[in-house]
């Protein structure tokens, strides 16, 4: 019996972590939809792109951090396992991965100077998008290899925004570690 009520109360976090964090969730793939559509069917040369893939990156940071203070230390209240906690920090990292992952590949797409050291085998968008996660983990987690590394003044600055995040989160989390209970 107690293992069904354990899942139970599983079942139930789940579907509350995915509620506190449906807005940002929205908001990052409707970003990302839009910029498969700035790469695809606007005029390149009468919008500036750059800046409004670094428009969208701040809005985008601030999303994400204002869920983190908001809505998951709410959630993180009610955790009663560390296995819970990490399922909380994993979904906002990986989030925050793919958000980051998008901008890169956006500014990419636009113009293939913004970023050094990539070789050209591929110009599709879900190709760079592969490539792009990867360095958005290798910036998220600040081992930066550099292997890839920005040249553009925006590429630089759209990776400053994910280095303050990931020490933002990684300090949210910290602070936090305090809060499991842990019921016997």
């Amino acid at each position: 019996m107690p293992k069904s009520l354990n899942h139970i109360r599983d079942k139930s976090f789940l579907k509350l972590l995915f509620e506190k964090t449906a807005f940002p969730i929205i908001a990052i793939l409707g970003i990302g939809l839009l910029y498969v559509v700035f790469m695809s069917a606007i005029d390149h040369s009468s919008i500036p792109i750059p800046c409004i893939i670094l428009v969208l990156a701040i809005v985008k940071t601030i999303i994400i951090s204002s869920t983190t203070l908001k809505q998951l230390s709410k959630l993180i209240k009610i955790c009663h396992s560390p296995g819970r906690l990490f399922w909380v920090f994993g979904f906002l990292i990986s989030i925050s991965i793919f958000s980051f992952a998008t901008d890169y590949t956006c500014l990419y797409q636009f113009d293939n100077s913004t970023f050094g050291s990539i070789p050209a085998y591929s110009d599709s968008y879900i190709y760079n998008l592969y490539r792009f996660f990867y360095f958005s983990v290798i910036t998220f987690s600040t081992v930066g290899y550099g292997d890839i590394a920005p040249v553009s003044d925006v590429a630089k600055f759209v990776v400053m925004l994910e280095i303050f995040l990931s020490f933002f989160i990684i300090v949210f989390a910290l602070a936090n570690i305090k809060k499991i209970h842990v019921n016997e």
